[in-house]
């Protein structure tokens, strides 16, 4: 009908502007939204805007994202509904690929229509003005979402109690959530009268149509509970955990990730007081880990292969039981919130380990025939007992006991782990199950492994990545056999260029090996000094992988493991790998730059880095002076935030050996914030906060004159938790309370509207 091929003609739209990008088609492709948006018929109208809806995530230029979201705008009031759905529709869309944007340069204009639209005479289309709201108000900053907020809440209120539109109520309480979750403490004035509201709505909201309304009400419940915190919170976060737990869900029931995500809130706000609702919640969740429990035992060999249905399943003791596959969506809810509970409860999940372990062992042994499934849930169950080991240890101290606990699950871990990784070959499953072992090596801390068994486990490590270097030798054999034989055929039938599926198997090999080079990083953290022995076989592989194109990256993070862990003793290798690192500064590969950048990053602080530290300078002055990366060239934009971050480092620890004529202050200052590697920008944030607390000359420039660029940087990154740690929003408050306001007055002019206001609240706390 005319509906599907209406939306058959949007995915398609989307398919072209994706394949094609929009330096190709952006020329027609406005043309085309500006003839059809001047047609008169409704119908020419809404395909424009589909279109705009469809594409613009892909759009670059600014100019260009302001001129669709004037078009939109424009269309909110149109006599026919669809059209203003689909503008409301578009201006979500644009929200969420333009953010924060199109938040900070357009929410006067856009906020009004919103809320105006919300009273929208078709419930259908005052729905989609509320979702449109949720994409905008979730990247609003808090310091302008307060100025919105109370008509909102009085609005959305007011629909709850009138509306009978399941869809607007729906989205009313989601917006709420919304409001909630940017505003923070500053949310506590609605608190008491929206709780109650959601209480009613759990209460009430039983029939099976009423399912989404009463998961979104939990929600709800929980987001407001991590807004106000957990002494606000406390009793009401019983009641929903007594009403999570009465309620009865089925399989395809939409409540059962409401309910599963809440309850990971609620332990995310109450932290070790979550402690309480452990007793009655881990019976459950153990039952749905507990394999044997799932199905009576059968017998080996006694499966119905053509029952799709079922996987057969070898338990650690050696029984094979039959396992419906939708079990293991149970299995993978369940070990998901151990997930959160461990994280979140730390030391305070300490009493529970014994048994929660017991219940675990099984899934990390466990065997059964070719399928993902059981293969996810070891891997989160891997990344669950690496947890366990964490809390042991902080539990043992905050109780003045020794590591033991922690120590003896590690072993047990790394037993079982080992066992299925040097017996199996299939990628998937070791890819699966090898990314936790590091966290368990991390975890369990220092003083824990002696000199023989980090040589042992350096031993089986790299005894692994020979066997995937190994397959990956052979498939890549394999595909030059085939394009050889391909050639010989009538190019009508070639297969044309390899698909992303084709190039997995490679790409799946390599991260497999990362996996197991974070596991020789994890090691030289916790056992620096025993793993100094293996220094020169680390070097021999690095020596033999940074000079092939498939494992320079592999040897380069290796490099940043011995730079970060052993430091100056690593320097017996440097020989080997620097050279490498600072050509690779300028690598075509994306990832080869950004492990040269990490690896600078790491040697900056190193006295001997000294004889380098002119050329790497120039190095990556040139590199941050190249163009900026597209938008949607996420790894270039990593690489470029690592040179940053490398810079940042060289100047704090080499400032005095940079050449004058390069202004690399003033470069690595117009590169910051940098939010695309957000584990290293909460570390270069950090720096520079530092850096201003020291009151460091070159960062702050003579006579101060980099003071209000600083500043805005600062007043950007806070309260985005994101890139800043809450140590470092700390420290910004202390900073800005600190600075005279006549100074912050003659800096003003380097503030964005957004930035003023955040700093108005700060002072003002």
């Amino acid at each position: 009908d005319e509906d599907e091929l209406f939306h058959t003609g949007e995915e398609c739209i989307d398919r072209v502007a994706e394949a094609a990008s929009m330096e190709t088609i952006g020329n027609s492709l406005f043309r085309l939204i500006g003839h059809f948006s001047q047609q008169d018929s409704w119908q020419a109208k809404h395909a424009a805007l589909a279109a705009v809806k469809q594409t613009v995530e892909y759009v670059e230029e600014q100019g260009h994202v302001d001129e669709m979201a004037r078009l939109l705008l424009s269309h909110v009031d149109h006599p026919h509904p669809r059209v203003r759905f689909t503008a409301l529709h578009g201006l979500g869309q644009l929200a969420n690929d333009q953010s924060p944007h199109f938040q900070e340069t357009s929410h006067l204009q856009v906020m009004p229509v919103l809320t105006r639209k919300m009273d929208d005479q078709v419930d259908r289309v005052a729905a989609m003005a509320m979702s449109a709201f949720v994409s905008f108000g979730e990247e609003l900053d808090n310091s302008l979402m307060a100025g919105y907020a109370r008509p909102l809440m009085e609005k959305l209120v007011m629909k709850l109690n009138t509306s009978q539109h399941r869809g607007v109520r729906e989205e009313a309480i989601t917006s709420i959530a919304v409001i909630a979750g940017v505003m923070e403490k500053d949310f506590v004035q609605y608190y008491d009268s929206i709780m109650p509201m959601l209480k009613q709505f759990v209460m009430t909201a039983t029939s099976k149509k009423e399912n989404r309304l009463r998961g979104k009400s939990f929600e709800c419940m929980s987001l407001l509970g991590i807004a106000v915190g957990k002494e606000k919170f406390l009793n009401d976060a019983k009641e929903a955990i007594a009403a999570m737990m009465n309620t009865q869900v089925e399989a395809d029931d939409v409540q059962r990730e409401y309910i599963k995500e809440a309850s990971e809130r609620i332990c995310t706000c109450l932290k070790k007081d979550f402690a309480q609702f452990l007793p009655p919640l881990l019976p459950g969740i153990f039952r749905n880990l507990r394999l044997d429990e799932m199905h009576a035992p059968a017998a080996a060999g006694n499966v119905d292969d053509d029952d799709d249905s079922y996987v057969q399943v070898q338990t650690g003791d050696g029984k094979y039981v039959r396992v419906h596959t939708e079990k293991f969506q149970d299995m993978m809810q369940s070990v998901q919130l151990l997930h959160t509970f461990v994280t979140e409860m730390e030391g305070g999940y300490f009493e529970a380990i014994p048994e929660t372990a017991k219940v675990l062992l099984p899934l990390l042994t466990a065997r059964e025939e070719y399928t993902m499934l059981c293969d996810e849930v070891r891997g989160t169950a891997l990344q669950v007992w690496s947890l366990l080991i964490k809390s042991a240890r902080l539990g043992a101290q905050e109780r003045g006991q020794p590591n033991a606990m922690a120590k003896e699950l590690l072993g047990t871990g790394l037993q079982a782990v080992f066992g299925q990784l040097e017996q199996n070959q299939e990628t998937d499953f070791l890819h699966e199950i090898s990314s936790g072992i590091a966290e368990c090596i991390k975890n369990v801390g220092p003083g824990v492994l002696s000199n023989e068994e980090v040589r042992t486990l350096t031993s089986r490590v790299f005894a692994l990545m020979d066997q995937s270097l190994a397959r990956s030798a052979k498939h890549a054999n394999e595909e030059a056999k085939n394009k050889q034989e391909a050639s010989h055929l009538p190019q009508e039938l070639h297969g044309g260029d390899e698909d992303d599926d084709e190039q997995g198997p490679a790409a799946d090999e390599d991260q497999l090996r990362r996996n197991y080079e974070e596991i020789l990083g994890a090691m030289m953290k916790v056992s620096p000094a025993e793993f100094l022995p293996c220094l020169p076989q680390c070097a021999e592989r690095i020596q033999h992988w940074v000079a092939t194109k498939e494992n320079k990256v592999l040897g380069l993070y290796l490099v940043c493991d011995l730079l970060d862990h052993l430091k100056e003793h690593s320097e017996s290798a440097w020989p080997i790998f620097m050279p490498k690192i600072f050509e690779s500064i300028f690598d075509a590969d994306a990832d080869a730059r950004t492990a040269a950048a990490y690896a600078v990053n790491l040697a900056a602080p190193l006295p001997k880095f000294a004889e380098a530290a002119p050329e790497v300078f120039k190095a990556l002055a040139k590199l941050l002076s190249a163009p900026k990366p597209k938008k949607r060239e996420e790894k270039a934009k990593v690489a470029m935030d690592n040179a940053v971050a490398a810079m940042l480092s060289m100047l704090k620890d080499k400032g005095q050996l940079c050449p004058p004529d390069l202004q690399a202050w003033d470069l690595a200052l117009s590169k910051l914030p940098i939010k695309d590697d957000c584990e290293e920008a909460k570390k270069v944030h950090e720096k520079v906060i530092d850096m201003v607390l020291q009151q460091n000359q070159g960062l702050l420039g003579a006579e101060n004159r980099n003071l209000g660029k600083v500043l805005s940087i600062l007043a950007e990154i806070y309260k985005q938790e994101e890139i800043c740690s809450k140590e470092c929003d700390d420290k910004i408050l202390k900073i800005f309370k600190g600075i005279p306001q006549n100074v912050l007055v003659s800096a003003a002019s380097n503030f964005s509207e957004k930035q003023q206001k955040k700093i108005e609240k700060m002072l003002h706390s």
